[in-house]
């Protein structure tokens, strides 16, 4: 380590150069010297001469060693932020002491002597005192031999930060009366007492949680501490003589660190959550885009009517989002009547995992895979337990990736798809009828309830177009995160860094078999196989005939399914144990629900048990059954009367119904005649029984001839 002029030592367990930190003024190898200056603040110290060679042996031995030496803040200014006096008294310092620094000679016979004969006529000539030069020598060396150590300490006059002690004078300006000519209150001269009260008063009142206000504590300090003396002044009809307000707020801020206050009048997860510092981020350069998903839910900010029925509204959905931490591309969505659940929440990865042309256009919107690349699984799946919480959704999602769930109230955990919650309600819900815009109110409008005509289907619509248009907008934050945006000139924009990222293998996420994700992770649910096609609630879906027609001839059976909360068009099934999953598509039978979501089949199942439930009977019910049981007495007494006549009462049936066609048929068309009709070239008669014997007997006679001729 070399020995350089104006470096700083610091000498530890040396015998000859005690212990201090020192400066090197001037280096003379051909004389064997070096002048040193110690490091003392508050004292003129002087130079002294050493051997170099016995400091450089100290240096070799590390008795000596490198060290720093802090300047001064008010030193470490741009030259354009100092004030035009400072300046100018730094400049005539400088220059009257110019000439002493620029002369070695003056510096060897200065650390020599005693009394520098030298410095003393300097003085006289000049006509300053030679203490006064003697202190700018000092402030020029200890402050690293530039013009800047010569600067005024005007930033230290007054003695910042450090109590100053009460005298019998009060500190400050006097209270000053507007117009009135009256006498005001003195001020109360705080002792240490009184501080020690401030604080306790503090602790008492403000600092916790819900605590009082500072001026309410003022109140209560005043009544704990000074009650005898608010008394006698009010008896007095005068001001009391006690500490003011603001002499209260002053002192509370001077005896209570901010940290302190803000950490003790909040709990500790809205603290960590919403008042904590944020200097980290939560992702960078080392960030790859699939390292990390986060997923979550919210309620959406509208409400929503049935498709079947416009007059029904069904509430408010719940948007389920995955968002990649790198990019910010939002890399699957759900959105559903369920509340956050375990349910609605595989439908979301469900849908992460897959490709989304084919989502999309169950929606109406018709995509390239290029405009959402998305289906891949993360190295690490971030959630909390709104989705996650029990051993289900583990077994199922930790084969996959690895699963962290964040701490409770730690919403700063996943705070990119915290983010993306608040932008796609900003951009596609709040325009929307029937928003609730957030919770902003203002009185005389109608509620958003009463204004709502959206169903699930169009508002997830309008989630997935404002989906495609996050991922095309403009991110700065993700130029500090992907260089290879900056390296390609391309648009900061999520897709733009997810495709180049996938291109230049700066990827972490994998892919996995859509039969996969269809069976691990969309909803399980059990089907019957019927005689009308696969049957799964209120719905109805193609299958094998001779499945159907077993099923009529033996008896339904169940078998496992896999369905897709988005539409009811399709679902998956297993028909064996050791295939995959099949799909199939919803009969015609059923057609009522196509391209509508599984929901809409609920609210019909719901309102037909509520028809039966207001109409268990018809309005006639009553007259058929009160007609049926008169009619049942009438026939009784009836029977009594020809009971002795049963025998020959069920004899020629068939004759007496014809005898009473025939009576009834006179009794209605007397005079009515048979009409022959007559045949018509257009018109072709149908055979009947006389020509289906002809025809049989003729295709008998034919079948013996050909068996004779052979």
């Amino acid at each position: 380590m070399g020995i350089t002029k104006n470096t700083v030592w610091e000498s530890k367990n040396s015998d000859e150069l005690k212990q201090g930190v020192y400066r090197v003024l001037h280096i003379n190898v051909d004389r064997d010297a070096i002048i040193l200056f110690e490091l003392q603040e508050r004292r003129i110290s002087k130079p002294f001469i050493l051997s170099f060679q016995r400091f450089s042996n100290m240096v070799k031995t590390r008795t000596v060693g490198r060290t720093r030496f802090v300047l001064p803040s008010y030193m470490l200014v741009d030259e354009g932020d100092i004030d035009p006096l400072s300046k100018r008294k730094r400049d005539e310092n400088y220059q009257m002491i110019l000439p002493l620094i620029s002369d070695t000679t003056f510096l060897f016979e200065y650390a020599q002597s005693k009394r520098s004969a030298v410095l003393v006529k300097y003085a006289s000539d000049k006509g300053v005192n030679s203490l006064h030069l003697r202190m700018l020598l000092v402030l020029y060396w200890r402050y690293g031999q530039n013009i800047y150590s010569l600067l005024p300490a005007y930033s230290k006059s007054g003695a910042p930060g450090k109590e100053r002690k009460t005298t019998a004078l009060p500190l400050g300006s006097k209270k000053k009366n507007r117009v009135l000519p009256m006498q005001r209150a003195s001020t109360f001269l705080m002792k240490d007492t009184d501080k020690k009260n401030i604080v306790k008063s503090l602790r008492k009142y403000y600092l916790k949680v819900n605590g009082y206000s500072l001026t309410e504590t003022y109140k209560k300090y005043t009544s704990d501490f000074f009650r005898d003396e608010t008394d006698r002044a009010r008896l007095a009809n005068e001001a009391p003589h006690i500490p003011s307000l603001r002499q209260f707020q002053y002192w509370s801020k001077k005896l209570i660190t901010t940290g302190t206050r803000i950490r003790s009048k909040s709990t500790v997860s809205n603290f960590l959550q919403n008042q904590r510092a944020r200097t980290g981020s939560a992702a960078n350069t080392g960030t790859l885009p699939g390292d990390v998903f986060e997923i979550d839910a919210t309620v959406a900010d509208v409400h929503l009517v049935s498709a079947l029925n416009k007059t029904s509204v069904i509430g408010r959905p719940t948007i389920y989002t995955v968002v990649d931490r790198a990019t910010r591309m939002i890399t699957g969505v759900h959105v559903s009547l369920y509340h956050a659940s375990w349910r609605a929440a595989r439908q979301a990865l469900a849908n992460c995992f897959m490709p989304k042309k084919n989502f999309c256009k169950l929606f109406g919107i018709n995509i390239s895979e290029r405009l959402w690349p998305c289906s891949h699984v993360p190295v690490k799946l971030i959630c909390d337990n709104g989705e996650m919480i029990g051993l289900q959704p583990q077994d199922k999602v930790t084969p996959m990736t690895a699963l962290e769930i964040a701490p409770v109230y730690r919403a700063d955990r996943k705070s990119v798809v915290e983010r993306r919650f608040g932008i796609l309600n900003q951009k596609a819900i709040h325009p929307l009828l029937g928003s609730t815009r957030g919770g902003k109110i203002i009185k005389g409008e109608p509620l958003p309830a009463s204004r709502a005509c959206l169903t699930l289907q169009e508002v997830t619509r309008t989630i997935i177009l404002a989906i495609l248009e996050h991922n095309q907008s403009i991110f700065k934050e993700l130029a500090y995160i992907n260089p290879l945006l900056i390296e390609h000139d391309l648009v900061m924009s999520p897709l733009n860094s997810w495709k180049i990222s996938l291109k230049k293998s700066r990827f972490s996420a994998h892919t996995i078999n859509e039969d996969e994700v269809i069976s691990r992770l969309l909803p399980p649910e059990q089907v019957s196989i019927t005689p009308g096609g696969l049957q799964y609630g209120n719905l109805y879906y193609e299958c094998d005939d001779d499945l159907a027609s077993a099923a009529r001839v033996f008896g339904q059976s169940r078998c496992d399914a896999r369905i897709d909360d988005n539409c009811v068009d399709h679902i998956y099934v297993r028909l064996d144990k050791n295939k995959s999953f099949s799909k199939h598509r919803l009969l015609e039978k059923r057609n009522i629900f196509k391209g509508m979501p599984h929901l809409e089949s609920d609210v019909l199942a719901d309102w037909i048990d509520l028809q039966y439930e207001k109409s268990p009977v018809t309005p006639v019910t009553h007259l058929v059954n009160d007609y049926a049981e008169k009619l049942n007495e009438t026939g009784l007494q009836r029977l009594s009367s020809l009971r002795e006549h049963n025998r020959s009462r069920t004899k020629n049936i068939s004759d007496n119904k014809k005898e009473e066609l025939r009576r009834n048929t006179d009794a209605l068309e007397p005079e009515t005649q048979r009409v022959h009709l007559t045949t018509v070239e257009n018109i072709s008669l149908l055979p009947g029984p006389k020509e289906k014997e002809q025809w049989l007997a003729r295709q008998k006679s034919h079948k013996d001839a050909q068996e004779d001729k052979k």
